[in-house]
């Protein structure tokens, strides 16, 4: 077995802590490893949360997660790809198709939902939003 050689934070977390954690996961749910690891240092951890990377955003849960599976799938992130579909998928419910087509092409997705693709494949080829599909 291999042991991490920063150990996480292990419950019971200090309340203060654990309000985040309980902001950011769904109830029932424990934190993430990437979290508590973190948690580890409170100012990485703090400085890790100021970036945003867990707000919430305009996006809905699906759409985020559409975005996500779709960036990790192009990026060769197959480690990442594969804690959000195990996590998100059903949660969002994306069918196993559509979860498939995150990485190996089309699926039958909404208007909305094939424009985000569009857009995560335009970025990563591109590493620009054309004025076209800006205007959609």
């Amino acid at each position: 077995m291999i042991t991490p050689r920063v150990a996480p934070v292990a419950p019971p977390f200090p309340s203060e802590l654990q309000a985040i954690f309980d902001r950011i996961m769904p109830p029932g749910v424990p934190p993430l490893s990437l979290f508590t690891t973190l948690a580890r240092v409170p100012r990485t951890y703090e400085r890790f949360r100021a970036g945003s990377l867990l707000d919430r955003g305009p996006l809905s849960l699906r759409h985020r997660e559409i975005v996500i599976d779709r960036t990790c799938a192009r990026c060769g992130c197959a480690y990442e790809w594969g804690v959000h579909v195990a996590f998100f998928a059903e949660r969002v419910k994306l069918t196993p198709e559509q979860v498939r087509a995150t990485v190996h092409g089309d699926a039958d997705w909404s208007d909305d939902e094939r424009l985000l693709i569009r857009l995560v494949d335009e970025l990563h080829d591109t590493s620009r939003i054309s004025d076209e599909l800006w205007a959609r």
